[in-house]
């Protein structure tokens, strides 16, 4: 597959998965010996991850809308940049909703095979859309 192609796969995955929430589509869009490489600690692997990770930032954030902001390719691999955007009105991570609004960013590399995607590593800032949602403090300003 092409590096558009891959990157166009990629794209389908945020606009369709996690902006609209159609979790049926990551059969799809994503290997069923996927690795999420980074994967939160407890989250069942393979598919059912991929879902679990996407219904946990739904639940917390049912508005929860991510904004691709840079998107390189090579290869089999794209790299991403990404921001988040959502308001806290359901339970996330265990901590009860705040009702406040977080943007956060997301860096990724997802590897795409035949079409699918097979590997993910990247980190998004939890330590700050936790404290926007007031679920931690924030770092005490340098002096």
């Amino acid at each position: 597959m092409s590096v558009e192609e891959n990157k166009a796969i990629y794209r389908r995955f945020v606009d369709e998965i996690i902006n609209q929430g159609n979790f049926a589509l990551v059969d799809q869009l994503f290997a069923a010996n996927y690795v999420d490489h980074n994967a939160p600690p407890g989250a069942p692997g393979g598919l059912e991850g991929v879902k679990a990770v996407f219904a946990l930032f739904r639940t917390g954030f049912p508005d929860v809308h991510f904004t691709i902001d840079r998107m390189v390719g090579e290869g089999d691999k794209v790299a991403t940049w990404v921001t988040g955007h959502g308001t806290n009105n359901g339970s996330f991570m265990g901590i009860p909703p705040s009702g406040k609004e977080a943007t956060w960013a997301s860096t990724g590399i997802f590897r795409v095979v035949n079409g699918k995607i097979v590997e993910h590593w990247g980190t998004p800032d939890l330590a700050s859309l936790l404290q926007q949602i007031g679920a931690m403090p924030a770092p005490a300003p340098a002096r």
